[in-house]
């Protein structure tokens, strides 16, 4: 029959794996729920990159109007500098046409400028969506990763709880109360190496009756933590 000291070092390794299968089936979800917050970011940046390109193209829209508008007003003044009756309105009218095409011209800039701002838009929301057609691919495949491995790792932890249960003979009957409490409060971290005869979790140094039921391979209890310790015998 294997020492207290070799059995609750045994104990403790079991849970300690029973924590990182725990830890693994955890960790699945929490990827997949980093993937989609990606999503969702892409999926708001293309919602403001639309609103913003429909701002964009109403402004060009209002100034191509207006530059019509305003080509048409320039072609009645053409026509009217033809019918002028005097000098005199002759180059009031010459001077409107001069005024409004100076205008125009501007006019005209802005919207070529407007054009060129909606196609770099348009570019960037191209990129946006690929990058979300990426993102959304990603989540897809980590939930199938993590389909696929939690049956496997809910198979491990069956395992090893049926495992802790058949080693869990090695804590003395008048502790295990007190190790089934630390299990429940701090789970894996319910049992604690001794190192020069200091609790590994705790740091406190044991007493000279600890130390010599360590010697002696028997369980003992640490008198800060509360956790049961065991000394590893070093080969």
């Amino acid at each position: 029959m294997p020492s207290a000291t070799g059995g609750l070092k045994e104990l403790h390794d079991l849970h300690l794996r029973y924590a990182d299968v725990e830890k693994q089936l955890e960790t699945g979800p929490r990827q997949i729920r980093v993937r989609e917050k990606v999503v969702e970011k892409k999926q708001a940046a293309i919602a403001a990159h639309k609103e913003n390109l429909t701002a964009l193209q109403k402004a060009a829209d209002h100034k191509n109007l207006q530059f019509r508008t305003n080509e048409q007003h320039l072609a009645g003044l053409r026509a009217k500098l033809n019918q002028a009756s005097s000098n005199k309105e002759f180059d009031i009218i010459k001077g409107q046409i001069e005024a409004d095409t100076a205008a125009n011209a501007v006019l005209e800039d802005e919207y070529l400028a407007a054009l060129e701002k909606i196609d770099a838009r348009r570019q960037e929301m191209a990129a946006l969506e690929s990058e979300l057609k990426t993102a959304q691919s990603s989540v897809e495949t980590a939930r199938q990763d993590v389909a696929a491995e939690k049956p496997k790792l809910e198979a491990q932890l069956a395992e090893l709880k049926a495992e802790i249960a058949a080693a869990e003979h090695c804590v003395p009957k008048e502790m295990r109360e007190d190790y089934r409490r630390m299990v429940a409060a701090k789970g894996s971290e319910c049992l604690a190496a001794v190192e020069r005869y200091a609790c590994t979790e705790c740091y406190v140094e044991v007493s000279p009756q600890q130390k010599v039921e360590l010697r002696s391979a028997k369980a003992t209890k640490c008198r800060s933590c509360g956790r049961l310790l065991y000394m590893e015998i070093k080969e």
